[in-house]
């Protein structure tokens, strides 16, 4: 699996449950690339923040 692939996962998770393939493919690319790792974190941080702002 390459970084495009793994970011768009790692978008899509937060309004959709991935496969069992989709969380092993993305699971072990994580692993190995500290920039998706990154990319993940962000991506929850900014998740978090969103929710909190829509509660007011």
């Amino acid at each position: 699996m390459n970084c495009l692939k793994v970011t768009k996962l790692i978008s899509d998770s937060q309004e959709r449950q991935l496969s069992f393939a989709e969380k092993v493919g993305s699971r072990m690319h994580l692993i190995i690339c500290p920039y998706c790792r990154n990319f993940k974190r962000n991506n929850e941080k900014v998740s978090k923040m969103m929710k909190k702002f829509a509660k007011g």
